[in-house]
């Protein structure tokens, strides 16, 4: 089985990197250590851990000795990152799962192994975690949302497309995208750029072309984002 599933909503990967630099972006983690523990710097704290969920935006590196790991990363304007929020991260910056937790998502990580997408969904299920608790937000927000989503490229006036679309300005659109879902429209355009980069090259398998039709000036800046994000150059992200 493929041990990665890329959903437009959230990415789960059984992971084999190394120890990331310190970095920080908008999605919200889920790690698990598989056979070992977690080594976590989260805002400049130091831990151990069998699993643990990371908020958005902060700044963090996580391995483990096996280096073997389960990472999930969560859009930040999706379902599920309302309900992390919500039920275990609390307004805290990071939440360890319990050793029994962590070997109840190993269990059933083994047992759907043929499977990767029913490894998922069984997963987030134990977690008690859905898209049924939709987040309530402006229409117009979630329109932007849905045009993001169905266009292939971030193109440099973005901006000015979406306030067409919606028929607001830029200064109203960003002040409801930032009340609506607590990150500027700026910075998430970054982060989707990221993502349509990322769907690219597995379309297409070349990172010049990916990085070009996702809206980045250069294949450079391109694997510049993905450093600063993931803290992983882009050949190390897409081995792991």
């Amino acid at each position: 089985m493929t041990d990665t599933l890329f959903e437009y909503d959230h990415l789960l990967m059984r992971s084999e990197y190394r120890m990331p630099d310190i970095h920080s972006h908008l999605a919200v983690h889920l790690i698990v250590g598989l056979g070992s523990k977690l080594h976590c710097t989260v805002a400049n704290e130091n831990f151990d851990a069998d699993a643990v969920f990371i908020a958005s935006d902060v700044p963090h590196t996580v391995y483990s000795d096996s280096a073997e790991m389960l990472v999930f990363l969560f859009d930040p304007a999706c379902p599920y990152s309302s309900e992390i929020c919500r039920v275990y991260l609390n307004e805290n910056r990071y939440f360890s799962l319990t050793a029994a937790q962590a070997e109840g998502i190993g269990s059933l990580w083994a047992a759907t192994r043929n499977s990767i997408r029913e490894a998922d969904k069984a997963i987030l299920e134990y977690l008690g975690l859905s898209k049924s608790r939709e987040k309530q937000m402006d229409k117009r927000v979630a329109e932007v949302l849905t045009i993001l989503r169905e266009t292939e490229t971030v193109p440099e006036d973005a901006v000015d497309f979406l306030c067409s679309k919606v028929c607001l300005s830029k200064s109203r659109l960003s002040h409801l995208f930032k009340e609506n879902l607590g990150i500027s429209l700026s910075r998430y355009l970054a982060w989707e750029k990221m993502r349509k980069g990322y769907i690219l090259f597995q379309k297409y398998g070349n990172i010049t072309d990916a990085a070009v039709m996702a809206g980045f000036d250069s294949p450079s800046h391109f694997a510049a984002t993905c450093k600063r994000m993931f803290g992983l150059s882009f050949s190390d992200y897409t081995k792991s």
